[in-house]
């Protein structure tokens, strides 16, 4: 009996994930489907599926290349303009706009992996060092470390002082797997 539990659990380990995945990948693309299927019945175009996606990575790649021009820049200001003067819309607009574009536009973002040493303790925190440049809020020889919780997307930004914080040798990839299973996940890198 102790055998097909250990099966079991096995077995649930490795499809839970796939599963999970195949899910989430699968609603997207109906939503997106449905979506298309929408505009396109419009036009009188036959839809198959996976039509959604195809069409919005079309029109996510047009209006890239529709931005380099100066009617659009000029658009895409005006549109940027009236999200960052409406008061509630501003945080939700801004916040997103600034996350894709430190992710998209090559800046640093998570690329450093750091650890948080807790004065008079032996303990230490991992996190992410998102910003070094915090005088503005007379924080000099500051850093900001993103401390992600583990086993769920959420987490805590922290301010210390840079002599309180090393930085490690480790991917992304693996620093982001071990904080999010709580440690549970073995790092392919030694910290």
């Amino acid at each position: 009996m102790k055998k097909l539990v250990k099966f079991f659990l096995r077995g649930l380990l490795l499809i839970t994930p796939v599963g999970i995945t195949v899910f989430i990948v699968y609603k997207v693309g109906a939503l997106m489907d449905s979506l298309a299927a929408g505009l396109l019945k419009i036009f009188a175009i036959p839809t198959y599926p996976g039509m959604g996606i195809l069409l919005a990575v079309a029109v996510i790649t047009l209006v890239g290349m529709l931005s380099k021009n100066w009617f659009s820049k000029k658009l895409f200001r005006y549109i940027d303009m009236v999200f960052t003067n409406v008061p509630l819309v501003k945080v939700i607009y801004t916040t997103v706009r600034d996350t894709i574009s430190t992710f998209t536009e090559g800046k640093k973002g998570f690329s450093q992996l750091a650890l948080v040493h807790i004065p008079s303790s032996d303990i230490k925190l991992l996190g992410f060092i998102t910003n070094e440049e915090l005088d503005r809020f007379g924080l000099d020889g500051y850093v900001s470390v993103y401390l992600m919780q583990s086993m769920q997307w959420a987490g805590n930004l922290v301010l210390v002082p840079k002599e309180m914080v090393t930085v490690l040798d480790m991917s992304v990839e693996d620093a982001i797997k071990f904080i999010a299973s709580a440690g549970l996940v073995k790092s392919q890198e030694k910290i």
